[in-house]
C-alpha cells in the first residue's frame, strides 16, 4: 500500500530518506531520516537554516505528516555544525540512512561546505562562500553508548558523535578529482562489511572494519555504471538487502526528475564472493521502476529507494518521487510501498493496491468449537 510522507504537491519537504526499525533498549521504534527538499531546494533550503531531522515513532503510519509526524521531528544536524575536522557542514545533509554498523546506530549521510573561490579546474566558483554541493563527502555519526553497552536516547543531538568523513585506506578523500561522494549505504556478506556509494556518476563499493567505519579498507572499486538509455547520465543512490541466496542491490538511473528510474544488479549471498569484483555482480537491463500511474494517480520519477521492514516484518520500499504542480517542479516527496517478489523471484515495486488481493480470497469466514473442559 502507498504510504506518503511529506507535505502538498507544492511544498514538498523530505526526501531520500530512510524508514528504520530499531530497538532503543529493547523498546522497539520505528525511524525516519530524511533531507530537506523543500521547494526542490536540498542543497541550501530554507535561507540558511539547512538541517538534518530525524522522526521517532511506535509505527510506520505515526512517522507522517497527516499523522503528526513533523512535529515530532528532532534535528540532529543544523547549519554551521563542525565535523571532526573543524569544518562548519553549512548544506545539503543529503541522503541519510541509519544502519547499525559495529553494533552502534549509525547515519551515513553527506554534508557539504562553503564553496571555497577557485574551483580544483582553476575557474570561478559561483558558490564560494556559500553552500556548495561539490564540496560534499561521505559522513557518518554514531549513536554514542553507556559503558554497559546500552544506548543513548537518540533523540539527543548531543548523544551522538560528530560526524566524520570516510576516507579511503590511505586516509585521502574518496574522490580527489570530483570531491563529491554520495549515498553511501552498508551491505554485509560473508562476515565482510562494504560501503557502496556514488561518485563520478556511478556506484563503487570498498570493504571497511565496522571497529573503525571512518576508514576504507580496500581501494574503491567501480561495479556499476549508467548504460542504457533508461538508466543514462548517473547511477546513485544504492541499497541492498539479502532474499533466497541473493543479494539485490537497488540502484537509481538517469538525473532527478520525471526520468529517475529504479535498476538492479544482484550478487550472489553467503558464498565468499568478493563484492569489490565487478565481474560477481548481473545488472538487469530493465528498470524495476519508472514514472508511471499507480492507484489512478500518475507518479513521476520514482528512486532513491530502500528496503525496509514494517511492524509486522514484512518487506516494505521506501522511495521518493517528484511532485509537479501545473508544470512547476516543487520538490520530492516520500512514499512507503510493500514489497511482492514474482515467481522467478524478482522484487516487484509497482503492483497496484488492488493486485494485492485476490478478490476470491477478500473475506474469511471461520468455524469456532467450544467443548468443556471436562
Amino acid at each position: 500500500m502507498p504510504f506518503r510522507f511529506g507535505g502538498d504537491a507544492v511544498h514538498v519537504y523530505l526526501t531520500i530518506n530512510t524508514v528504520f526499525a530499531w530497538k532503543f533498549n529493547g523498546k522497539p521504534m520505528f525511524m525516519f531520516i530524511a533531507t530537506d527538499d523543500t521547494d526542490g531546494n536540498c542543497v541550501d533550503p530554507n535561507d540558511g537554516r539547512t538541517h538534518m531531522p530525524l522522526r521517532i515513532a511506535d509505527s510506520i503510519e505515526a512517522l507522517s505528516d497527516a499523522a503528526g509526524g513533523q512535529a515530532k521531528e528532532i534535528d540532529l544536524l543544523a547549519c554551521g555544525d563542525l565535523n571532526s575536522e573543524d569544518r562548519p557542514m553549512t548544506g545539503c545533509f543529503w541522503a541519510p540512512e541509519l544502519h547499525v554498523i559495529g553494533g552502534k546506530l549509525s547515519v551515513l549521510f553527506m554534508p557539504c561546505f562553503d564553496g571555497p573561490r577557485v574551483n580544483p579546474d582553476g575557474t570561478p566558483n559561483d558558490r564560494a562562500g556559500k553552500p556548495d554541493m561539490w564540496t560534499g563527502s561521505c559522513h557518518i555519526m554514531q549513536l554514542k553508548q553507556h559503558s554497559d553497552g546500552t544506548d543513548f536516547d537518540p533523540r539527543e543531538p548531543e548523544n551522538w558523535t560528530v560526524p566524520e568523513p570516510i576516507l579511503d585506506p590511505d586516509g585521502e578523500t574518496l574522490n580527489p578529482i570530483q570531491r563529491i561522494s554520495l549515498d553511501m549505504t552498508v551491505l554485509c556478506d560473508s562476515g565482510r562489511w562494504y560501503y557502496a556509494w556514488q561518485q563520478v556518476g556511478s556506484i563503487w563499493i570498498a570493504s571497511f572494519d565496522p571497529a573503525r567505519p571512518a576508514r576504507l579498507t580496500s581501494k574503491p572499486k567501480q561495479i556499476v555504471v549508467p548504460e542504457f538509455a533508461w538508466d543514462n547520465m548517473i547511477a546513485e543512490g544504492p541499497n541492498a538487502i539479502v532474499h533466497d541466496g541473493t543479494i539485490f542491490l537497488i540502484y537509481s538511473g538517469s538525473l532527478v526528475g520525471i526520468d529517475y528510474t529504479t535498476g538492479l544488479v544482484t550478487a550472489p549471498a553467503g558464498q565468499g564472493a568478493d563484492l569489490t569484483d565487478a565481474s560477481v555482480w548481473t545488472k538487469l537491463d530493465y528498470p524495476l521502476q519508472k514514472s508511471g500511474m499507480y492507484n489512478g494517480r500518475w507518479q513521476l520519477g520514482t528512486g532513491h529507494g530502500m528496503w525496509s521492514h514494517d511492524e509486522d516484518g514484512n518487506l516494505i520500499y521506501v522511495f521518493h518521487n517528484a511532485e509537479y504542480e501545473h508544470g512547476r517542479y516543487g520538490g520530492r516527496d516520500a512514499q512507503v510501498r510493500r514489497v511482492h517478489w514474482s515467481k522467478e523471484g524478482m522484487p516487484i515495486l509497482d503492483m497496484q493496491t488492488a493486485e494485492e488481493l485476490d478478490p476470491d480470497y477478500a473475506g474469511v469466514t471461520m468455524e469456532v468449537g467450544f467443548f468443556d473442559a471436562d
